[in-house]
């Protein structure tokens, strides 16, 4: 299950346990079909989706809801869900989790580096040039479309009462972008788990931990570079994904590098239970990733990038520590700053991360948020 996914069930959670009628309608992706023709039939349905439209009219009359929240049209859906909605009189939420609507790849990255070449254009030309998503220009280019044609229809201005965003660089990104969406109608509000329960510094195993996808784009090449510096200190590398057969063959054999593959969500909880900290080096802006929010659940601190969402959600030297995105060395100096800071006396950073969960993504505190958002949306709606 990804972020997104997580988000969703999470949050339909959340409103159920507090007495709210939640429906949750999803579209299904995997029906479209292989092939050059298939491509191009999704890329063209990724634009506008009669089907979809029909779909979501008949389910919101069926449920009357007092707000549609939707987490994510692309591409089964497509925005004709919103301009539906939108026709219903219905206030309507979208959240924004990527970058899709800026960026054919939705990541704003680029041979392992952060490219920002479409941010401000409406058509992303240069995602067609580099074959941006799927390696493929058709793709990219149908992808575009669907975020260009939009905006220049003005349904994200126009169809959609509220975006919300789980951080302020997000928030700010697409505002400062081709978007058009004023910033009046983006707010954030930030993801949460459920709460995991917190151990103290004191109960700490000697080993820094990192959890996530084995691929690039998490730095996990940067993580392991910088360890070759640091041979006195213990790391577990909880993933698996494209990388890891690679990085096996060149770290494996490290007598403080262990790779323990893919673990169970209470498993990766335990293990940052017992860990020092938590090694965040993703190399792309992130939205706002539910690892480091378990982490500061857990009351252990974050060694994270200075990069998007990260580098607000690390405050440094309070609940862990920023270093340098994409730099091994100025890894291997966070590392050392970290073991002063975080001696056996002093339990500030755990204490720190513990309440940054508390203050931002306990369930309580985002549920509060959510209704005060839906609140106001319905107010508004009942005033026009």
């Amino acid at each position: 299950m990804g972020g997104e996914d997580t988000t969703v069930e999470a949050e339909s959670e959340l409103m159920r346990s507090k007495g709210h009628d939640v429906r949750l309608h999803l579209f299904d992706n995997a029906e479209v079909v292989g092939g050059t023709v298939g491509k191009l039939k999704a890329g063209a349905s990724a634009i506008y989706n009669r089907a979809s439209a029909a779909e979501i009219k008949k389910v919101v009359r069926e449920f009357n809801p007092d707000v549609v929240h939707v987490h994510n049209f692309f591409f089964a859906a497509s925005p004709s869900i919103l301009v539906a909605v939108k026709k219903m009189n219905i206030p309507l939420v979208t959240t924004i989790q990527n970058y899709r609507l800026i960026c054919a790849n939705a990541l704003l990255l680029r041979n392992n580096k952060v490219c920002e070449l479409c941010v401000h254009s409406d058509f992303p030309w240069w995602g067609v040039k580099y074959k941006c998503y799927h390696h493929s220009s058709v793709q990219s280019a149908a992808i575009g479309a669907m975020a260009a044609v939009h905006k220049w229809r003005g349904t994200w201005k126009n169809a959609v009462d509220l975006y919300i965003t789980p951080s302020a660089f997000l928030r700010n990104r697409h505002i400062d972008s081709s978007f058009g969406v004023p910033g009046e109608k983006i707010s954030v509000k930030r993801n949460f788990i459920a709460d995991p329960g917190v151990a103290d510094a004191s109960s700490r195993k000697n080993f820094f931990l990192f959890v996530g996808r084995l691929s690039t784009e998490k730095g996990v090449h940067v993580l392991l570079e910088a360890w070759q510096g640091l041979p006195g200190d213990q790391l577990m590398i909880a993933g698996d994904g494209p990388e890891r057969e690679n990085l096996e063959k060149k770290y494996g054999e490290k007598n403080n590098i262990s790779f323990v593959g893919k673990k169970s969500k209470d498993d990766v909880i335990a293990l940052m239970k017992q860990s020092k900290a938590l090694i965040f080096p993703s190399i792309w802006y992130e939205g706002l990733p539910l690892t480091i929010v378990e982490a500061l659940a857990t009351g252990t601190p974050v060694i994270g990038s200075d990069l998007g969402a990260i580098s607000e959600m690390i405050n440094d030297g309070k609940n862990g520590l920023l270093f340098e995105a994409g730099s091994p060395g100025k890894l291997e100096d966070a590392i050392g700053r970290f073991k002063t800071l975080a001696s056996a006396s002093d339990s500030n950073l755990y204490n720190g991360a513990r309440t940054s969960y508390l203050e931002y993504y306990h369930p309580d505190k985002c549920y509060l948020e959510v209704m005060r958002l839906y609140h106001q949306l319905i107010e508004n709606k009942s005033r026009v």
